[in-house]
């Protein structure tokens, strides 16, 4: 017979009696099994648990500080604060930093000293008479209305009433009355025949001095050359100034044509540019813009139109009697691709509940305390980097290339006709409107027009509040599309003038077989040496030395690189998940407590 002694009773029984809870019930053996391994995992990670293993095996400096168990809670708090005081110090360095890059993004250096003047198109030239209204036309205009008259006034009364076409140009009334009976008579008497209404640029094209008269003799590089043949040299356009003799002006004209590539001019001196005789016609004159004898000259780019308001263009008044030297000096400047990236125009960006820097202050705050998981940054304004010009194949709605000039020239278009529904005579509609349909401004829009002559003269980009000059920025010419180009070519001008004498030489003379050159002016166009200086646009700090300037301050400041980066992002992804983990382990723990017991087969 077998004695069993009481410790092998007892391990069977125990081993019967888990063996009869396995049997009773499988799923509540394992079900109790994985809550006791998610009670374990619950306790393992905590939140306190994980923060101070981070504090003690993170790579930035001090923090392990904060973890150690024999440090006092008063050195633990000093190593907080200076903690907290060394991140509020790196913020501020890196906004600093940061505002001072994107304030001035691109950088303007010297690039050559002796850029050869070949490579930089010849200016534009724009000639305009003083005299706006040709006596000769006028006079063959008032007689061709005087036939036309119903009440057979004579040509004298209608030489007078031409004189007020004149105030088209300068947008000067005097009697506002006068002006609209003549208008009524001229939309009457005065149709034209291709659209059957009366208009003002016919009008005043006829009525404008010619340039077959004004221009006696022509040369390029000491060749004299046809003037107004045409596609040659010389040809009429619009300017602010009316009707006038331009070389050199390529893009779109009156029938929205491209025109051959500029000028280009490998020499210098006086003799090598461009020389014109000039005639002054004294005795045409008729309507005298400037009360003046003379002509007046503008040099600008020959991309853009001649535009003073705009800028870039510069303007010498010609005398008669006299010859004038003009010497042309270019300056260059083109931009790098890499400006491509920044953005034409100012775009502010509000940052509103975000932690900046984010890849800092997040892991400092909540390494420093878990109350400051909740808290924000400030609201502060932070300014896109912006490059404040535009390249020549952009916005081409202005032309076949940008100018700054053709910006502004259409945007004062458009205020025109939003305020006076008319365009002016001498606005080129052929790239800023895109429809001849427009109406052109005559005497009854003169009223409109003075109105707002001075704001249409004074064009601004940008609204700056300057306190005592609300009403002047109210009154003037708002463009915000208008940016100096990217890549452009600036011109200066240095003129002499000579008193013009007959000449006795038998060889060559400009103005030979004139025998009083007190009615002629000889104007010399020429650069005036071989090389000029050229400018290169480009970023002022390209990505990489961003990184390694912020990188630096984050190392030196706080100890931190990389690495740190990623251990934060990796505590706080984990915090995520285990806030997850506890979610979803709290809402099975309520899903069991709602289910009925299973009352067990054996006790």
């Amino acid at each position: 017979m077998e004695i069993k002694t009481p410790t092998d009773q007892h391990r069977k029984l125990s081993t019967i009696s888990d063996g009869t809870r396995l049997g009773m019930s499988e799923d509540s053996a394992s079900q109790f099994r994985q809550r006791q391994q998610q009670q374990q995992t619950h306790r393992r990670y905590s939140f306190r648990e994980e923060l101070f293993q981070l504090f003690a095996s993170i790579t930035a400096h001090c923090y392990k500080q904060l973890a150690n168990a024999e440090r006092s809670i008063w050195e633990r708090l000093f190593w907080l604060l200076a903690l907290i005081l060394e991140a509020a110090t790196l913020v501020a360095i890196i906004v600093s930093a940061w505002g001072k890059f994107t304030a001035n993004p691109l950088i303007t250096t010297l690039h050559d000293t002796i850029y050869p003047i070949e490579h930089v198109p010849f200016p534009a030239i724009s000639l305009c008479n003083n005299n706006r209204i040709s006596r000769t036309a006028a006079l063959r205009y008032a007689e061709t209305l005087a036939q036309r008259d119903t009440q057979r006034r004579n040509t004298s009364y209608f030489l007078d009433q031409i004189a007020l076409l004149g105030k088209l140009y300068d947008y000067d009334f005097e009697n506002l009355h006068q002006m609209t009976k003549f208008q009524e008579f001229l939309d009457l008497h005065d149709v034209s025949n291709a659209t059957g209404m009366y208009s003002t640029l016919e009008t005043l094209a006829k009525l404008s001095p010619r340039c077959e008269d004004m221009l006696l003799r022509c040369f390029w590089k000491s060749i004299e050359l046809p003037c107004m043949l045409r596609n040659d040299m010389i040809e009429v356009r619009r300017t602010q100034y009316g009707f006038c003799c331009t070389f050199n002006f390529i893009g779109h004209n009156e029938d929205n044509e491209i025109h051959p590539p500029p000028y280009y001019l490998d020499v210098t001196g006086p003799e090598m540019g461009l020389v014109l005789l000039l005639n002054g016609s004294t005795n045409d004159y008729f309507y005298n813009l400037f009360n003046n004898i003379g002509f007046n000259l503008q040099i600008f780019n020959p991309n853009e139109v001649p535009d003073i308001t705009a800028g870039g263009v510069s303007e010498q008044f010609i005398h008669l009697g006299t010859e004038t030297f003009i010497r042309v000096d270019a300056i260059t400047i083109n931009s790098e691709p890499d400006v491509l990236g920044y953005s034409r125009e100012k775009v502010m960006m509000d940052t509103v509940d975000t932690v900046v820097p984010p890849h800092y202050l997040l892991c400092t705050f909540i390494l420093g305390s878990a109350a400051l998981w909740g808290s924000t940054a400030p609201v502060w304004n932070v300014l896109a980097q912006e490059r404040q010009c535009v390249f020549r194949n952009e916005l081409l709605k202005y032309g076949s290339v940008y100018g700054r000039s053709n910006c502004v020239a259409t945007c004062r278009i458009r205020s025109v006709l939003a305020l006076c529904e008319c365009v002016p005579f001498f606005m080129s509609t052929a790239t800023n409107v895109g429809s001849k349909s427009v109406t052109i401004c005559n005497l009854q829009h003169i009223a409109c027009l003075n109105k707002y002559k001075i704001k249409w003269s004074t064009v601004i980009t940008d609204i700056v509040q300057i306190p005592g000059l609300e009403k002047e920025m109210e009154e003037s010419l708002l463009c915000p599309d208008c940016l100096p180009s990217c890549s452009d070519s600036k011109y200066q001008i240095t003129a002499s003038a000579l008193p013009l004498i007959p000449s006795n030489r038998d060889g060559f003379s400009i103005t030979a077989g004139i025998g009083d050159v007190r009615d002629v002016s000889v104007v010399r166009i020429f650069f005036g040496q071989p090389e000029t200086w050229m400018y290169k646009q480009n970023v002022a700090y390209y990505w990489f030395e961003i990184f390694s300037n912020f990188g630096g301050m984050f190392g030196i400041m706080a100890g931190m690189s990389l690495i740190t980066l990623m251990e934060c992002v990796y505590f706080v992804g984990r915090q995520f998940g285990l806030m997850f983990m506890t979610r979803s382990w709290s809402a099975a723990t309520s899903q069991r407590k709602q289910r009925k017991p299973i009352l067990p087969l054996l006790q």
